[in-house]
């Protein structure tokens, strides 16, 4: 008797193929699903820090894809895909590809996006700001401050903003720089500070006049020496010396105060304490 030959009709087979595909992925949702985003200019020097060219890949891929494709398009945050190992965060562009990057949830901590992100909400803010005066702050800072014209912008000078670039040069900070004119015409960029006085940040602007004449003459000379004295405005001593490292607050006998902590990373802390917005007592 002739061996038995099976035939298997195509939507045995197409079954079988079926069986054998890879599960579809599910991406649940993240406090910022729905984001628009961008990947901007990197610095050439800053480019050489970090293998930036092997953090994205495509969903169902492996595959790395060079970061100069991401450049000049938006892309939408989906979510987050959750393996039993590792957390990945989704993202598509606009013609629905969709595309990973490691990225694990802590429940204890606000994860940190890649400082070469540019979220739109930060973007529209900044180019509200066209056409705004602003007050520098350290300008000697390349980090945060940079101009290509011969001429030294100086501390708390007022300028005008004429423009946004997007650009990273570091590992934190906002990836949009704020074009500002002198009075004379020449340019700068200065990095554009998000929120004015965030703790253990510092502002690169102000956006009031940070040395009022209603102060006098003597509080504005202290506060351009960098000075401080008992009786300072919660303001007085952020624009003398800057944001604190950390802010506490504590019990005193009016009630809930504030404890600002310098010096953290020199490792040699000085302690501000203010009661109804006023320096009370400094401990170094």
């Amino acid at each position: 008797m002739p061996g038995k030959i099976t035939i298997i009709t195509a939507a045995v087979f197409l079954s079988a193929c079926s069986y054998f595909q890879k599960p579809e992925i599910q991406v649940s949702l993240n406090p910022w699903t729905g984001k628009t985003i961008y990947f901007v200019d990197l610095d050439d020097k800053y480019k050489r820090t970090a293998s930036f060219n092997r953090v994205w890949s495509k969903l169902y891929k492996k595959k790395f894809r060079p970061y100069h494709k991401f450049q000049n398009k938006s892309y939408t945050i989906l979510g987050t895909y959750e393996t039993w190992k590792n957390d990945f965060l989704i993202i598509k562009d606009e013609k629905d590809r969709r595309y990973k990057m490691l990225f694990n949830f802590d429940d204890d901590e606000i994860p940190e996006f890649p400082s070469y992100i540019l979220f739109n909400d930060a973007l529209v803010e900044a180019k509200a700001m066209i056409g705004k005066t602003i007050w520098l702050n350290n300008t000697l800072d390349f980090k945060g401050f940079y101009s290509f014209a011969d001429y030294d912008f100086k501390r708390f000078e007022s300028v005008t903003v004429s423009d946004v670039h997007p650009y990273q040069n570091r590992d934190f900070g906002h990836p949009v720089w704020l074009k500002i004119k002198a009075k004379n015409g020449l340019d700068g960029f200065v990095r554009y500070n998000g929120e004015e006085g965030r703790v253990g940040v510092q502002d690169h602007y102000y956006t009031s006049d940070p040395l009022p004449r209603e102060w006098g003459k003597e509080m504005i000379d202290k506060v351009l020496n960098k000075g401080i004295e008992i009786g300072m405005t919660e303001r007085q001593v952020r624009i003398s010396v800057g944001n604190p490292d950390e802010l506490n607050h504590t019990s005193s006998r009016h009630g809930i105060a504030e404890q600002w902590v310098y010096g953290v990373e020199m490792g040699k802390k000085v302690y501000y304490q203010f009661e109804n917005g006023k320096l009370t007592f400094i401990n170094k």
